[in-house]
């Protein structure tokens, strides 16, 4: 049981690594034919449809899994599939009561509360994927609660391949057919409803599978004399388990609906159109795939180490909780730190290299360091859940939200579209501030500020000391004018190979990493044979294991 759990664990973990790195990097292409006007319509509409869906469906999957796990210790299956009906019922009915205040309210949305009427199109087809989305994540509960991931993991894969890929191909042909721009972010957020199609028609597919699997087994004497749950009474139980973790999980998403509600209002106060609002509203989020892309690595390598942290926990071995904490910390910042550093170094090649000219350099500079704070806060937020303080992480995010606002309104009039980067960054400092230090306050741990803060600080500044002399170097080698994607593409992929090398001399000459740290990386096996034949990494003095 416990491999089946581990082995679970390890293909939903990559299921959605692959997702969030597929979900990053589509925005590149999307962006290349589409432009930044149709990507900042898109962006725009986004938020309202992932908030009503939070609604509908967040605490779903966690709470069929625990009610469905319930009943399968219990050796009740035919209780299982009760609660897979409830929820389904639930879901139906909360997915279609969101449609509708999508679908009908969508010309509200647009023309009063957002001022930006070009966005009702694409609000209107997001409603339709409402009405999926939250029925394929009761299945998906139904099967975690089986501790069957693959259904979950495929489920997951097929959905963001068939969303990519719609998003991609209907834009194109719709650019090429020259519709409009209003109606080409509208095409493209069909995308959620087809993949959400798709991913629906696998974990249906697997459930056929079940419910074939279940006719065939005999039914007991001990099922069969148990009495039938009322299906009001499982809802219900279903419904007020799950509401305090979807409002939980509002909060994140808060802060993309805050940004669709004031930055292109507060552009167009200073004086831009409707159009360019847009368009620098799309530009805005040029910055967001590259911080996605470095908290994704950063979290799944700290988080798997929450687990653990919470097994410590419950036997009160403090010294290995104390560890394990200052193990993830130090992972988060050997990950993020000099990621962050080179990105705004490497800011220009990159957003030429991706979105085909430099337009934003500045606000990607800006809005990179938000990284290093968003994974840490991430990292903090898991540590506190796996304590048990599961409200404290949602209560920081929302004091982030508030102070993400407040930014807003302070600095975009200042800067303009970097306005709304620096705010993000000092939200997320807050947020970062705020759980870092409870986790101190609740565990007591003593902080080693040189180990977990000060080496990789050093080690990522000297890279990125390294990282500037050979960009100066080498730019006008590539392209004397700095305006070719391939060249720039060469040159961000050669001075980003040269950067992790570097970066990983110097933190094996600072002693700023240890074996342990190294397992945790991805084939670290490999890596620590290979660093040990050749000398490359010193023994390590006696001390906490894993």
């Amino acid at each position: 049981m416990a491999n089946k759990l581990v082995k679970g664990t390890v293909i939903l973990s990559i299921a959605t690594l692959f997702t969030k790195i597929l979900g990053a990097l589509f925005w590149a292409p999307f962006q290349n034919i589409a432009g930044d006007e149709t990507v900042g319509l898109y962006r725009i509409s986004f938020p309202f449809y992932t908030i009503l869906l939070m609604i509908a469906s967040a605490g779903i999957p966690i709470t069929v899994s625990k009610f469905v796990a319930e009943r399968l210790a219990q050796g009740d299956r035919l209780g299982a599939r009760r609660v897979l009906k409830a929820a389904s019922i639930i879901l139906s009915l909360t997915g279609l009561v969101a449609f509708c205040i999508l679908f009908f309210g969508a010309k509200f949305i647009s023309h009063v509360l957002l001022d930006n009427p070009p966005t009702e199109s694409s609000l209107k087809v997001l409603a339709l994927a409402i009405l999926i989305v939250p029925v394929m994540a009761v299945y998906r509960g139904y099967f975690q609660g089986h501790q069957q991931m693959m259904p979950t993991g495929i489920s997951q894969v097929v959905e963001q391949i068939v969303r990519v890929g719609v998003v991609i191909g209907l834009t194109y042909w719709m650019v090429e057919a020259q519709f409009s721009q209003e109606l080409v972010a509208a095409g493209a957020t069909s995308g959620a409803f087809a993949g959400a199609l798709g991913g629906l028609a696998v974990v249906l597919w697997y459930n056929f599978r079940d419910v074939k699997k279940l006719k065939k087994e005999p039914v007991t004497t001990e099922q069969d004399s148990k009495p039938k749950e009322p299906l009001g009474r499982l809802a219900k139980q279903i419904v007020l388990y799950a509401l305090p973790i979807s409002l939980g999980s509002l909060v994140l998403p808060l802060i993309g609906l805050i940004d669709s509600f004031t930055v292109p209002r507060l552009l167009m106060n200073m004086g831009y159109s409707e159009s360019m609002s847009n368009t620098l509203f799309g530009i805005y989020g040029r910055g967001e795939p590259f911080v996605n892309v470095i908290s994704t690595f950063s979290s799944s390598l700290t988080l798997a180490l929450i687990p653990t942290i919470s097994a410590h926990i419950a036997k009160q071995e403090m010294k290995a909780v104390e560890h394990k904490v200052k193990q993830a910390w130090l992972m988060t910042l050997i990950v993020s730190l000099p990621s962050v550093i080179s990105l705004v170094i490497l800011a220009r090649p990159l957003n030429i290299m991706m979105y085909q000219n430099d337009s934003g350099t500045l606000t990607l500079s800006v809005l990179a360091f938000s990284a290093i704070f968003s994974t840490l806060a991430v990292t903090s937020s898991g540590i506190l859940q796996g304590m048990g303080y599961n409200k404290l992480p949602v209560r920081h995010l929302m004091i982030g939200a508030v102070c993400k606002m407040a930014g807003n309104f302070v600095f975009v009039p200042w800067f303009g579209i970097t306005g709304s980067a620096v705010s993000m960054v000092l939200a997320y400092i807050i947020v970062c501030f705020l759980n870092t230090w409870m986790v101190v306050k609740k565990t007591g741990i003593h902080v080693d500020v040189t180990r977990q803060f000060v080496k990789p600080a050093l080690c990522s500044g000297l890279m990125g000391i390294f990282l500037i002399g050979l960009y100066t170097l080498t730019t006008g080698w590539f392209d004397p004018l700095h305006i070719s994607r391939i060249s720039n593409a060469l040159l961000s992929v050669v001075l980003g190979i040269l950067a992790v090398l570097i970066y990983g001399i110097f933190l094996l000459m600072t002693r700023t990493i240890g074996e342990n740290e190294i397992r945790l990386l991805p084939k670290g096996h490999l890596i620590l044979s290979f660093l040990k034949k050749t000398g490359l990494l010193r023994p390590e003095k006696p001390g906490i294991t894993a």
